[in-house]
């Protein structure tokens, strides 16, 4: 085979050893305005994928350069009547990622849960929390004890709780809540992860042997982990439900209506015009 250029096409011919020579055959070539085209294609492309990395890069920066979404905190004033904790993560940009929030059969108004009339028992999503007791000495204290006595405390996430943690006043409840954050690690499955080590055995009060006794029994609270974007989207409707991973479950009432409080609810990444 050989081929020979001619006016711009190359021509090509079967070698002297075949039996018969056949007709040459014209393979285009590219002029020089088609190689330029191609040429530009590949630069536009090259660019646009380049331009692409920088917005993105760009987004990221000034979305971390953006003010942390701030809890605007009340003070909780000394005649609190209950207390509550909130355990959360933060995501890349510092904001709130994954809420401990907690499952109980609770008796209900199926009515404000958008699910009938009248009243019943439902597995609803609240945050643990309880009443004030005497030896109590303010209300992280009874954040504290409320949250082990519900939950047994299985990740040890009581460790974290201080006494100067962020909190603010849930007025329609008299109840001071605590938000506590953690670290991402301790928002992994509660089945992935080691019961809390048991206190070495000391002479207790009768009160305490009491409480004791009723910790043998199951726990009333089951904790769950719940990403934020799936609480926003319940709280966007007013019969919404929010999804875990152990199910589809309901706000309890009181529990949505502190959520939608407009300190929280900023706090949380819900626009006004959205909350219902």
């Amino acid at each position: 085979m050989w081929s020979l250029p001619m006016c711009g096409v190359v021509m090509t011919c079967p070698t002297a050893s075949s039996s018969s020579c056949m007709p040459c055959a014209a393979l285009p070539v590219a002029t020089p305005a088609q190689r330029l085209q191609v040429s530009l294609v590949h630069t536009l492309k090259w660019t646009l994928a380049l331009l692409v990395c920088v917005w993105a890069v760009c987004r990221l920066r000034r979305a971390r350069q953006q003010p942390r979404r701030r809890l605007k905190g009340f003070p909780v004033p000394e005649d609190y009547r209950a207390a509550g904790v909130i355990f959360y993560t933060v995501d890349e940009l510092q904001n709130v990622g994954q809420m401990l929030l907690a499952v109980e059969d609770r008796k209900v108004s199926l009515r404000e849960l958008g699910v009938g009339s009248g009243s019943g028992q439902k597995r609803v999503l609240l945050f643990p929390q309880g009443k004030r007791e005497q030896e109590d000495a303010g209300f992280v204290a009874t954040a504290r004890r409320e949250f082990i006595e519900e939950t047994g405390d299985p990740t040890s996430l009581s460790g974290y709780l201080e006494g100067n943690a962020l909190s603010t006043w849930f007025p329609a409840a008299k109840m001071g809540v605590v938000f506590c954050e953690v670290p991402a690690s301790a928002a992994e499955p509660f089945s992935q992860r080691a019961p809390a080590p048991q206190p070495r055995p000391r002479r207790q009060q009768p009160r305490q042997q009491e409480k004791q006794s009723q910790q043998k029994k199951p726990w009333p609270l089951q904790p769950v982990w719940v990403d934020v974007s799936s609480l926003r989207s319940a709280l966007k409707s007013s019969t919404g439900q929010v999804a875990t991973t152990i199910g589809l479950f309901h706000l309890f009432p009181v529990t949505r209506k502190f959520f939608l409080l407009d300190e929280v609810s900023d706090w949380l990444g819900i626009s006004r015009s959205r909350r219902k």
